[in-house]
């Protein structure tokens, strides 16, 4: 495990800032030409970008972070509008992140990064499409990012539902504006209306009172505004409970989530995260709350932080807790009227670190990785893949994902501006992050109905194999996707573990599905993306009986069944026989043996299978007693 042993006690490291740059920059602009022209033949298929940005790159050392940002096309980002005028305009943006990464041990910070719009030419621009490419009525949001219709058309959700399910959030500090904000939210939309006038909303401090803790002066308030509009925009019928943390300290964070589950809530969303090595015994059993679905987003800076090239080494908590949902982010392209036509793994720092290493300055990327702590849980680790992880029996970031890449974000409305920190704000925000993509898969558990009294309901993604969106573009490591045949080992660059595509002594990696996308499951996405309610519905194993169906009472009779179990790792331990005449057998195998004791009746068996993981399934069979 790593000890983050760069660090003085206490301390979290340079954050924000390249160590080691040289070298690296050496390394990425001698490669630049092939390195781009593979991520564009990936992403775009455009001959015509290929050579654009060709001619670009070999400017790279005589304008870095002007003409090459300006002028490259990275994944397909392009402008449109709703005036036919507008859809072929360019636009440009950096990002920027909201909650400062905290320096020391025992504080989380939110994942939430803001689209900045920027003129072409300024250091660190990037072209993007407004709305991320859909041009239809209805399908651009204020600020040009996506709207609660393009997220439930471009996932197949129906998000008027949501009756009976509560998702609680879990942020620090108080926006004194999140119910006014909603309102406006919901009104530009015509969503349903949620208050807390009408009971739709509720906000109350870690311990559940109604004495809100100081207003926010460090950015968690623009969390806290993305976290309840996208809950609300994908299910309309929940009710939100928000729990305001007095700090972001994880002792209050932990209250704070304890407080969710005891208030009620059905699903609990986490938008914050800091390294593994920080866990605590406190902090980890926060986030273990059997029957509730806890989400939480494995972070803004990639494979083990790797962009933050501080050698971390680990992946971040919650996320890595083997209890949660870990939600992963993608880039998300759609049609003109909002359909998904396209989802790559988010990771705008581009292949072998091409953009943060010419700009100086990480990008963001989806998080993950092998934890370096926690155990998998059996459906992991029995998955036909997962050899091609290199985590051995350890925890893999993510299970699961959505959109996360600020430049195609989601828009909220924002009126509180608590400083430098959520500046633009006030109004309308472009924001993305795995804080977008978390608060999006628990308000789609809500939608299936929540947990099904599933303990870990991260069971329920791996047992609908096939049925998500797999997203198979992509990588969250420095290769950003390319194998150990395209990238060189940049674990050996003294920047820390940074890509799975070596091992850290150096060797090719047996597989690199821990940090690059690849069909099926995979680190940077998990089982892929909502494809409408399939992944979160409940399921389990399942039995046919087969045995005679006439017998004569006072004699002997077999039956069989033949058992099956949807999950990786899943074996039926025990069948319980319901004869239907008031007794019941018990089983480890399935075949049992009965006698009726009365003739002249019908009879109806039920069996009930139940498996490894305690989930259970139901079968019956007539039988005709003479």
């Amino acid at each position: 495990m790593s000890s983050l042993s760069k660090f003085g006690p206490g301390e979290r490291g340079p954050v924000r800032r390249l160590a080691g740059v040289s070298p690296m920059c050496r390394m990425v602009l001698n490669k630049r030409e092939k390195s781009m022209q593979h991520w564009l033949e990936d992403r775009t298929g455009s001959r015509k970008a290929r050579t654009a940005l060709a001619l670009v790159a070999a400017a790279a050392m005589a304008a870095l972070g002007a003409a090459v940002p300006a002028a490259a096309a990275t994944t397909a980002h392009s402008g449109s509008a709703q005036a036919a005028a507008k859809k072929t305009a360019a636009y440009y943006a950096i990002g920027k992140r909201v909650c400062e990464t905290p320096k020391k041990p025992g504080l989380a910070a939110c994942n939430a990064e803001i689209r900045i719009r920027v003129q072409v030419g300024t250091r660190g621009a990037r072209k993007f499409k407004i709305a991320a490419g859909a041009t239809g009525a209805g399908t651009i949001g204020p600020n040009g990012g996506l709207t609660p219709g393009d997220l439930g058309t471009a996932y197949g959700l129906t998000t008027t539902g949501g009756s009976g399910q509560t998702v609680a959030i879990v942020d620090a500090y108080n926006d004194p504006n999140i119910n006014a904000d909603l309102q406006t939210f919901d009104s530009q939309y015509g969503l349903a209306a949620c208050s807390t006038t009408n009971g739709c909303l509720q906000v109350v401090n870690q311990a559940g009172g109604t004495a809100l803790p100081a207003n926010d002066t460090s950015g968690w308030s623009v969390e806290e505004t993305l976290d309840v509009q996208a809950v609300h925009s994908v299910c309309q019928g929940c009710k939100i409970l928000l729990v305001e943390a007095s700090s972001a300290n994880d002792s209050d964070l932990a209250t704070a989530e304890n407080t969710a589950v005891a208030l009620g809530a059905n699903e609990v969303s986490n938008s914050f995260g800091e390294p593994e090595a920080y866990s605590s015994s406190a902090f980890q059993s926060a986030f273990n709350h059997p029957g509730v679905v806890i989400t939480a987003s494995t972070g803004d800076d990639g494979y083990y932080s790797f962009d933050q090239l501080a050698a971390i080494n680990q992946p971040d908590i919650p996320a890595s807790y083997n209890t949660v949902v870990a939600v992963g982010g993608t880039s998300l392209y759609l049609g003109q009227y909002g359909a998904r036509q396209s989802e790559t793994v988010w990771n705008d720092n581009g292949p072998q670190d091409y953009w943060e290493s010419n700009l100086l300055f990480p990008l963001g990327a989806g998080g993950g990785g092998c934890s370096t702590m926690f155990t998998a849980q059996g459906w992991q680790t029995h998955l036909s893949v997962w050899g091609g992880t290199g985590c051995g029996s350890n925890r893999l970031d993510a299970d699961v994902s959505a959109v996360a890449d600020y430049l195609t974000g989601f828009d909220i409305y924002d009126s509180y501006n608590c400083g430098s920190p959520c500046s633009p704000a006030p109004g309308w925000l472009t924001i993305g992050g795995t804080s977008l993509s978390s608060p999006v898969i628990a308000a789609t558990y809500a939608l299936a109905g929540g947990a099904h009294g599933v303990p870990y309901p991260a069971l329920t993604l791996y047992g609908h194999p096939g049925k998500a969106y797999d997203v198979t573009t992509g990588g969250n490591g420095w290769c950003d996707g390319e194998g150990a045949a395209q990238c060189g080992n940049p674990n050996t660059l003294g920047n820390g573990i940074v890509d799975c595509a070596y091992t850290p002594s150096g060797t090719i990696a047996p597989g690199d599905r821990a940090c690059d996308a690849l069909t099926g499951y995979d680190g940077p996405t998990g089982v892929g993306t909502p494809k409408g309610l399939t992944p979160f519905t409940q399921t389990g194993p399942s039995a046919t009986i087969s045995g005679p169906a006439s017998v004569v009472h006072g004699a002997s009779s077999t039956w069989t069944a033949t058992a099956t179990d949807p999950f990786p790792g899943g074996t039926v331990t025990s069948y319980t026989w319901n004869w239907g005449d008031g007794t019941t057998t018990t089983t480890t195998t399935g075949s049992a043996a009965h006698t009726y004791t009365t003739g002249g009746v019908t009879r109806t068996i039920t069996l009930t299978v139940t498996d490894n993981y305690a989930q259970t399934g139901t079968a019956t069979y007539t039988v005709t007693v003479s």
